[in-house]
């Protein structure tokens, strides 16, 4: 039996109502008989610091596996726990492995009226009676301090209510695991171990690959990075199959992230894929704003512009949509999709900007789709040709 590195940790977290006494005893026994070092919050050491030690176990470990399941957004200390994962996601020191136990992804990305968003509406209801609550003593001065006090806890309750739905979102957005209702629960707990074996496989390869790296001097290849809005299941299967298509006929060598929506968000691999290329291809659609990881591969790709041939498209969106990342129709829909407080907003607005303002090209025309792909096709062998010579 192949066992992996022990040094490697997986945290898992849990409503344990839902799932102690069945997937999770499970899961945890399977995992450990693999060789994994899996934890979760009941391996606290006794008599310890709660909050700091819960985050520790957090920030120590390289895979997350989070399982949603029906009454997980009733607890706070849960909902706590997953923004601390977004924040170590964000960091690019966790990769997470979402499980949905008898929800919908749809539910706990807070999507439309749903059950699941219900308990959080009544959570988060408790909360602020909560904090309304706590200073309701005495009249006068005392009485107006624990007004103050109590409205300066109201603010810091919605704050983490912020937190707690941009978490949702986000963790939702990375490929994850679905548990069908009265399906084998012991081959959908062997597909959880397969997969995070997986994910600590390319934790420990990406980790030997920088070891090996380390003040080499590393040759790049005529490659072209694409990144696409993948969301939108109409622009996957039709214009990004045909401009792959023609670009494999035209013998270029090309990186998408669709491998992310199968195998899980990796951003090492993300940072040298973007590395290795010369040309980036940025496809700007209706759903790119919706996706966190799309927005983290423009960051990324940002940041190499001294080096890397950025071409935007702007298909069936007009350029305005992304030229300028300070209007406010942009500013509104990020905060929409993922809260006023999420610190990423700033610096996908930057990378927007930068990269909205690049001459590209523009689809619009239904009936041209195929002329549109062979520009695109066109324009890359033209700068290939050019980077190669200069």
């Amino acid at each position: 039996m192949e066992r992996t590195n022990p040094h490697l940790q997986v945290f898992i977290s849990f409503r344990g109502k839902d799932v102690r006494d069945n997937i999770l005893s499970s899961l945890k026994k399977k995992l450990k008989d693999e060789g994994v070092n899996v934890k979760t919050d009941d391996d606290m050491p006794k008599g310890t610091k709660i909050v700091e030690n819960l985050l520790k176990l957090i920030r120590d470990s390289k895979v997350a596996v989070v399982i949603f399941s029906e009454n997980y957004p009733e607890s706070p200390w849960c909902l706590d726990e997953l923004v601390e994962i977004e924040k170590q996601i964000e960091e690019t020191k966790l990769r997470p492995l979402p499980i949905f136990f008898k929800v919908r992804a749809t539910h706990v990305a807070l999507e439309d009226h749903n059950p699941f968003k219900d308990i959080l509406l009544r959570l988060e209801d408790n909360e602020r009676e909560n904090a309304r609550n706590g200073f309701r003593v005495g009249s006068g001065r005392m009485h107006c301090w624990s007004c103050f006090l109590s409205q300066r806890l109201l603010k810091d309750a919605d704050k983490r209510f912020v937190r707690w739905r941009g978490a949702l979102k986000s963790i939702t957005d990375y490929p994850g695991l679905k548990y069908i209702k009265d399906s084998n629960q012991a081959l959908f707990v062997n597909q959880i171990v397969e997969t995070v074996k997986e994910m600590l496989g390319k934790v420990q390869s990406s980790d030997d690959v920088h070891d090996r790296i380390r003040g080499l001097h590393i040759v790049r290849q005529q490659k072209v990075f694409i990144s696409f809005g993948g969301h939108d299941d109409d622009t996957r299967l039709g214009f990004i199959s045909h401009l792959q298509a023609g670009l494999k006929r035209n013998g270029i060598n090309f990186y998408i992230n669709i491998e992310n929506m199968t195998k899980g968000y990796d951003p090492e691999e993300l940072i040298m894929n973007v590395r290795e290329s010369r040309i980036a291809l940025v496809i700007f659609t209706e759903s790119y704003l919706s996706s966190s990881w799309c927005l983290e591969e423009l960051v990324e790709i940002n940041k190499f512009t001294m080096s890397l041939v950025v071409i935007p498209i702007f298909y069936k969106v007009e350029p305005k949509y992304v030229r300028d990342g300070r209007l406010v129709e942009i500013n509104n829909q990020l905060v929409l999709n993922w809260g006023a407080t999420d610190r990423r907003i700033n610096r996908w607005k930057q990378a927007l900007n930068s990269v909205g303002e690049r001459l590209g090209f523009v689809y619009a025309n239904p009936s041209s789709e195929a002329e549109f792909v062979e520009s695109i096709i066109y324009e890359t062998k033209r700068t290939l040709a050019n980077t190669s010579s200069s």
